[in-house]
């Protein structure tokens, strides 16, 4: 049986200002979705882009969430699939790429790196409640004595994960949004407004990312830039879908640059990393043009008004979907996500350099770039 609450409702109102209460609230966004004729479940041509892989996955995750019993889980499971399956539009025909970063911005990045893992005692930890595999819901399962000693270790569970550190960053942030800019521009092929950098964030032993889609209003072009890690430790692939609902383990080297739909594709780490430390940038753009706000609205108003009924009945194959906040996993699967068992690896080749694309076909493009000394 699934429980309800208003509280789902109520993240409805927060996107629509003028509304007096939930119950009206909800009301007019099932009169805009019927306004805009739209059916449930989507027609196939709805799809963007309208390609068998991304359709399937996309109807297997919908059908998993009608299935979710939390209100709140299903309505933001909703919200996050109908943005990547069908709402938002696709700049690249794969949804990735890899590249190479400019060499003095990466020399500059691993220089603060090595300072900062030096006197990593004195480093800040990340919040566990901003980082995406802390369950808050389940606060209570967690040693709360452990937060202090930069642990995030649930009570039955023998490998605790180590917070992140955060190396402070900003100058070299800031020098990253603008230097990156015109390698997002080319890649995506439009003009594009820096939103920010974030890092650096230093992963520790057994970390892990649980899948999820970035922030639809302004994380709409991205990149992962790997600035370093323990050369003893494990390879630990970015899991990340395509436009053809293929899902490809990609391993990163310094000075890796990987440029990805963050809004659109899903993408994680959800194998444990096993080693002391692992480190990148990430940065941020969307289009000039991008009207978040109603592209906002558009994606709460295509959600289905019966997305809150009982589904009782058991479809057989279809494993279950958890949502915490924005992270997905499926806790029926090895590494709680069920396309682990059927992914493409994938690394930087060992001719691309700066100003060149390799996408998810294994082709390599020129993104017609200026020398690095021109950035």
């Amino acid at each position: 049986m699934r429980i309800f609450t208003t509280a789902a409702v109520a993240i409805i109102c927060t996107s629509l200002p003028y509304a007096s209460s939930n119950e009206l609230m909800e009301e007019e966004r099932i009169a805009e979705y019927h306004k805009r004729n739209y059916q449930w479940p989507p027609a196939p041509s709805e799809y963007v882009p309208n390609t068998p892989g991304w359709r399937s996955i996309h109807q297997r995750r919908l059908n998993q969430t009608a299935h979710i019993e939390d209100s709140d889980g299903a309505y933001n499971a909703y919200l996050s699939i109908v943005h990547s399956a069908l709402m938002s539009p696709n700049f690249t025909e794969f949804g990735w790429g890899l590249t190479k970063a400019p060499k003095s911005l990466v020399d500059a990045l691993h220089e603060n790196l090595m300072n900062g893992l030096q006197h990593a005692d004195d480093l800040p930890l990340e919040d566990a409640e901003l980082f995406d595999s802390f369950d808050s819901e389940d606060e209570e399962e967690y040693d709360s004595e452990d937060f202090d000693e930069g642990k995030m270790q649930k009570k039955d569970d023998e490998n605790p994960l180590d917070l992140p550190y955060m190396i402070p960053n900003e100058e070299l942030n800031e020098r990253a949004v603008k230097e990156l800019l015109p390698i997002h521009e080319a890649w995506s092929g439009v003009k594009l407004k820096g939103n920010n950098a974030y890092g650096l964030r230093v992963y520790r032993n057994h970390s892990n990312l649980q899948m999820h889609i970035d922030e639809s209003t302004t994380h709409i072009i991205s990149s992962i830039l790997h600035v370093g890690h323990d050369p003893d430790g494990e390879p630990w692939p970015l899991v990340i879908e395509d436009f053809q609902g293929n899902t490809h383990e990609v391993y990163l080297e310094t000075g890796d640059m990987l440029l990805y739909e963050s809004s659109k594709c899903f993408h994680g780490r959800p194998k444990r990393y096993n080693g002391k430390w692992y480190s990148s940038l990430f940065t941020h753009y969307y289009p000039v043009d991008w009207d978040a706000d109603q592209r906002s609205l558009e994606a709460h108003y295509r959600i289905p008004p019966t997305w809150d009924d009982e589904l009782d009945e058991i479809v057989e194959g279809l494993e279950e979907l958890i949502i915490t906040d924005t992270s997905f996993k499926e806790p029926e699967c090895e590494h709680e996500w069920c396309s682990m068992k059927n992914t493409i690896k994938s690394k930087s080749p060992e001719d691309l350099v700066f100003g060149q694309v390799v996408s998810a076909d294994g082709k390599i493009k020129s993104l017609g770039l200026d020398s690095e000394d021109e950035l």
